[in-house]
């Protein structure tokens, strides 16, 4: 009961707050191949697909019936977007400028370091 219950679960969030909707426009799809198919023998499928999908749609007049197909129309169902502020002009009143060390003091490995373990690691102190 449990796994049935999360599968109904998960199912009304896929279909609800995702694209996964246009799934079940899946029989339009086969009805409007079929459709094509009777018009003209010589469609195939990856001819039908790439017609409607990759943009070289014949003038057939039925804009209205392609735009029933899944993935031709978005669902605005879980888009959100809004701008709570209205843009600002930014401006730059003076330029810093800064300067480039141009020498490097590198440490050796053989030089003796002039802080010691023992001043870094210290109990701490009442004031």
């Amino acid at each position: 009961m449990r796994k049935l219950t999360a599968i109904i679960i998960v199912a009304v969030y896929l279909f609800g707050a995702t694209e996964a909707s246009q799934l079940l426009k899946l029989p339009i799809l086969v009805q409007h191949y079929y459709e094509h198919k009777a018009g003209n023998t010589s469609v195939t499928l990856t001819r039908f697909l790439q017609m409607h999908y990759m943009g070289h749609d014949d003038n057939d007049n039925d804009n209205l019936r392609d735009m029933q197909l899944p993935f031709k129309t978005m669902n605005d169902c879980c888009m959100i977007a809004f701008n709570s502020l209205p843009p600002q002009k930014i401006q730059i009143s003076e330029m810093v400028t800064y300067e480039v060390q141009k020498e490097f003091t590198l440490l050796n490995d053989a030089a003796p370091f002039s802080i010691s373990v023992e001043d870094i690691f210290q109990p701490p102190r009442i004031v």
